[in-house]
């Protein structure tokens, strides 16, 4: 668990400042602004606090806040959008939220839900607590637009999934907060995703499903045949751009027995024996094959090329290409 931000440690007149400048360091690009600038004067004055659980590709927060103002706007989406999506639950207060032609008031016990990918406003009519779900949309799988087009609209959480979904996301930010549960648990990660994903779908429509962990995996693994080239391409890279911890990435590999960079290198070297196989290719040196496929040292190229197919680059293609 990680204290994100607490107010109380700032003075009183610096204390939204505070809240504002963790925002934008956690969340997406938003405009946080106090409903009204009196709020700043008051006694007693703005008060925040905000903590945060990896639970690998998936993030779960705590936040108390006084009432506010959140905008997300298409200039802010442009500036980055991590593709995510957002479920609260509240536990006190009330909060409106508007998306593209949808609005609604979520109050104590409902759930309500956001996504970055497309405008919108959030405002706590009162102080509010909750606990919020951080998704990325990209787990959604083929249901991701049904998803969105649900966002901005209340779920009762007194009833039916509903009534499971709060109690469940309240109960695990409690094992979370309490060291009874522990966090970066994929399989805590593949529930919550499942929960997101059904809540917003009509059970007929779910169907069989794909595990969160193997749709990941075969996102990641195309993201890795798309970037190659790119000596760039790491674990760490790979991780970031995925919203996940490296150490979530390395288990996800883990279950297939190898790591991300020996799948990564595994990779190279195949699409550099194709090429050494190819007479169209005779106008290239070894080493600049090796280049385009991201390998930046010819002697590390030619080791990692040796121990994997038992001969040397420069014989490989001398002896097992296909005559022109």
């Amino acid at each position: 668990m990680a204290v994100v931000v607490d107010t109380e440690t700032a003075p009183p007149r610096e204390r939204f400042d505070l809240w504002t400048e963790a925002s934008l360091q956690v969340f997406e690009p938003i405009a946080v602004e106090l409903r009204d600038e009196r709020q700043r004067r008051a006694d007693p004055p703005f008060a925040a606090r905000l903590l945060r659980y990896e639970l690998g590709p998936v993030t779960l927060y705590r936040m108390w806040s006084d009432a506010s103002l959140v905008r997300r706007t298409l200039p802010l989406i442009r500036a980055d959008d991590p593709e995510l999506i957002h479920c609260m639950v509240l536990t006190r207060g009330r909060c409106a939220v508007a998306q593209e032609d949808r609005s609604d008031v979520a109050g104590p016990n409902e759930l309500i839900s956001w996504q970055s990918s497309a405008p919108f406003e959030i405002e706590s009519l009162t102080s509010f607590d909750g606990v919020i779900v951080e998704v990325p949309s990209l787990l959604m799988g083929a249901h991701v637009d049904r998803v969105c087009r649900r966002t901005a609209q209340c779920i009762d959480g007194e009833a039916g999934m509903g009534k499971l979904v709060r109690h469940y996301f309240v109960e695990l930010q409690a094992g979370l907060e309490d060291g009874t549960l522990a966090e970066n648990d994929p399989q805590v990660a593949e529930s919550v995703v499942d929960l997101v994903r059904t809540i917003y779908l009509r059970p007929s429509t779910v169907g069989a499903q794909v595990s969160t962990a193997d749709m990941l995996r075969t996102q990641i693994k195309a993201f890795i045949d798309a970037n190659l080239t790119d000596p760039a391409l790491s674990p760490e890279a790979i991780a970031r751009r995925h919203y996940i911890s490296r150490s979530y990435l390395d288990k996800l590999f883990a279950a297939e027995g190898t790591s991300v960079w020996e799948s990564i290198k595994a990779k190279r070297l195949d699409r550099c024996r194709r090429d050494l196989l190819d007479p169209a290719m005779d106008g290239e040196s070894i080493f600049e094959i090796a280049l385009r496929w991201g390998f930046v040292s010819a002697p590390h190229f030619s080791r990692a090329f040796r121990a994997t197919y038992g001969v040397s680059p420069r014989d490989f293609r001398a002896t097992f290409r296909a005559p022109s």
